[in-house]
């Protein structure tokens, strides 16, 4: 994927989705820090997603290569990440004939996620939870991905080292208690120990990978911290990749509940 000029290696970068339940905040190591232990590393990982409240912009890309089909989208992310919740809102800018479509997804500890859409020109409902494992926007990236934390589940376990491009990974792999409602049965990530980022995620449903996201670049966010600039998803055997690059982030940002509500969808706003 070429790279846009626009964004030069000392941009201020941060990509939320994924992350869902995806993309984590970084801690540096130092030579003579001890290797993490798994629970000590998924801990770590669990807390930096927890990082307030923030407002994102982003860039996502679908491409359906044999069908030739492509949806190009710049949209707006509000996001509160607290130990009491996850809330995220977003909401289409461009193109313009798009401009306002929104949804917001929610999240708290031991309960199922949900959510509501708002499509144009006034169509407000809620979402379903067979539509929150459906993709956002058309997307490769399912709702529930976006406010699932699995560094948060009870089971955590290192199970080997390798390399991704020139970074050797340790690969930790997460699984769910009944209480975490998640659909999947596990989650693999290839994390970077040095930047403590994930440069690939693996989730699977059973012993069959559902979707696996690659990190394409890291960069520093408005913090200063590393975290994942730009992602790739798939799902074997589907025929669309999904592209995702931030491209400016803040944090510390100031919310109202009202932002978080659907009615608040209608609403397209930049906060200050």
């Amino acid at each position: 994927m070429k790279r846009n000029p626009s964004f030069n290696s000392r941009s201020k970068i941060w990509l939320r989705a994924i992350l869902l339940g995806a993309t984590v905040f970084s801690v540096q190591l130092r030579a003579e820090d001890p290797a993490p232990t798994a629970a000590a590393m998924a801990a770590s990982l669990s807390a930096r997603l927890q990082d307030g409240s923030a407002v994102v912009r982003l860039k996502l890309d679908v491409r359906q290569p044999t069908a030739g089909g492509a949806t190009a989208l710049q949209l707006q992310i509000k996001s509160r990440r607290t130990k009491a919740a996850t809330e995220l809102v977003y909401q289409v800018l461009w193109p313009k004939e798009r401009k306002g479509e929104s949804f917001l997804v929610r999240k708290t500890p031991g309960n199922a996620a949900t959510g509501s859409i708002f499509l144009l020109p006034d169509t407000l409902r809620p979402l379903t939870a067979a539509q929150l494992k459906e993709g956002i926007f058309g997307s490769d990236l399912s709702y529930e991905d976006l406010v699932e934390n699995f560094y948060a589940w009870e089971h955590q376990t290192l199970v080997g080292t390798e390399s991704i491009g020139r970074v050797a990974c340790q690969i930790l792999e997460s699984k769910p208690s009944k209480g975490d409602h998640s659909g999947y049965t596990s989650v693999r990530s290839w994390i970077d120990p040095k930047k403590m980022v994930p440069m690939r995620i693996e989730k699977f449903v059973g012993a069959q990978m559902a979707r696996r996201l690659e990190t394409t670049r890291v960069a520093e966010d408005d913090t200063d911290k590393p975290v994942p600039a730009s992602l790739s998803v798939q799902r074997p055997g589907k025929d669309s990749v999904t592209e995702l690059e931030g491209s400016k982030s803040r944090h510390g940002v100031i919310f109202t509940d009202a932002d978080f509500t659907p009615e608040g969808l209608k609403t397209l706003t930049t906060p200050k």
